[in-house]
């Protein structure tokens, strides 16, 4: 004889929830960021952008037409 389930409800506070959202973004922003410091391509990327920003290495660019110019 098969066992049929009842869908079951649950009532948090609305707090409770907020806060358990919240929680879950910011482990998603720890998962992202280990994600980022494991991969090496990236890592190296980023120190070269620091490397390149501290030398004065970069151009400002307002709006679409001038991002392309910068990156022809």
């Amino acid at each position: 004889m098969a066992r049929t389930m009842a869908a079951a409800t649950v009532r948090l506070p609305r707090k409770v929830v907020e806060e358990l959202y919240d929680a879950s973004l910011r482990v998603a922003g720890v998962v992202e960021t280990l994600e980022v410091l494991m991969d090496k391509r990236t890592m190296r990327r980023i120190k070269m952008g620091e490397r390149e920003y501290s030398m004065r290495k970069y151009v400002f660019a307002k709006g679409p037409a001038q991002i392309r110019k910068a990156l022809s």
